[in-house]
């Protein structure tokens, strides 16, 4: 049986010694197989000297459930350095939602600076083979990597009086209720495979609201109390056969609730983010702007949807509500890259797959 091979710092021998509050430290104590020819420490040494002090630095800045990895280390090399113990330094510089950046140096025994180093880790709020793993009807709440159930998606029309405008219906019209499947759902970085015979595929960007807590004909003034958090989506629209489901006075179910018809972010919690007011809504295809509002246009809030939802219907843990899409509606074509965001909530990139990609093959279990 092949030997175990333990990960290269441990290999080496470096040692982390402190790591928190997005700084840390690391040493290694320097031996022959650690240097060249001419005895100086090897470049890749050093250089997985600084990965590990500023990788263990952004380690200690986020969410023990998260999980990140090396983008970029530039390492600029100043001394030789040839015996004796090496310290190195990491602490974060700037953080986001998705990408850290940090820098550090190394200094020998004799406190003299022998190099320094700037790289830049990718964030993720799940381990990435949990999210392989674990994706159908489910979505991710960020602080804490929980992978949360989802149970029906409730889906509001004409909630913002220019996309009302824009397809034609009377102002202030009530806004209307559908359904979409748990499995319409795809994840941040998924591709958005159409079924055959899709011809007509829309983007519609919008605000998704999370429902935390079993409840039923919750009062408006209470209904944020029910809400675990927020999240950007695009409720997909197969245009054509909605327009003939309505023609015909049918449901648009097949229209809007297709494998892929609900791509959704990681969930921000309420408590970073409010009542769901006042926030930037945007949607990029192929890096131009289609679709940008403030959440404050919404004809009804977050808890007048709450509140008439769950007048009629009982709402779980898990449920989502999307809470209708602005103006600015418009045709996504294979091979389009769609990119939505939610101020600083959440982000979602999904691409549509081209026509020859889609799997047409039947599957079951």
């Amino acid at each position: 049986m092949p030997r175990a091979v333990p990960p290269f710092h441990e290999y080496l021998g470096i040692e982390v010694e402190r790591m928190e509050h997005g700084e840390a430290s690391a040493s290694l104590v320097l031996a022959p197989h650690h240097c060249n020819r001419r005895g100086v420490v090897h470049g890749g040494v050093m250089a997985a000297l600084l990965d590990t002090a500023l990788g263990a630095a952004v380690v200690s800045s986020i969410p023990s459930a998260w999980w990140c990895a090396t983008i970029s280390l530039s390492v600029q090399f100043l001394e030789g350095a040839r015996q004796g113990r090496l310290r190195a330094s990491g602490r974060v510089l700037r953080r986001g939602r998705r990408v850290a950046f940090a820098g550090g140096e190394v200094r020998d025994e004799s406190g003299r600076l022998v190099a320094t180093a700037q790289g830049s880790w990718h964030l993720w709020p799940y381990q990435p083979q949990e999210g392989a793993s674990a994706r159908a009807g489910e979505v991710v709440v960020q602080d804490t990597g929980e992978r949360l159930r989802v149970g029906k998606i409730l889906a509001v029309g004409r909630n913002y009086a220019d996309h009302a405008a824009e397809m034609g219906l009377e102002a202030g019209a009530r806004p209307v209720w559908f359904l979409k499947p748990p499995t319409a759902i795809v994840h941040d970085g998924g591709i958005v495979r159409l079924p055959p015979g899709a011809r007509e595929l829309h983007h519609e960007v919008e605000m998704v609201v999370v429902v935390g807590q079993r409840v039923r004909a919750v009062p408006e003034e209470r209904a944020l109390d029910c809400v675990l958090g927020f999240a950007v989506g695009l409720d997909l629209t197969l245009r054509d056969l909605q327009r003939e489901a309505k023609a015909r006075g049918e449901p648009w179910t097949l229209a809007k609730g297709f494998d892929g018809a609900a791509p959704v972010s990681s969930v921000a919690p309420r408590e970073r983010v409010g009542d769901g007011s006042g926030l930037r809504l945007t949607l990029d295809v192929n890096g131009e702007r289609r679709q940008e509002a403030s959440t404050s246009a919404m004809l009804w809030s977050v808890p007048r949807l709450l509140a008439e939802a769950s007048r009629w219907m009982t709402l779980e843990r898990g449920d989502l509500i999307f809470t209708g899409t602005p103006s600015g509606v418009g045709p996504a074509r294979p091979g389009d890259r769609l990119q939505a965001t939610l101020a600083k909530v959440a982000s979602l990139e999904v691409t549509i797959a081209p026509a020859d990609a889609a799997d047409e093959r039947p599957q079951w279990t």
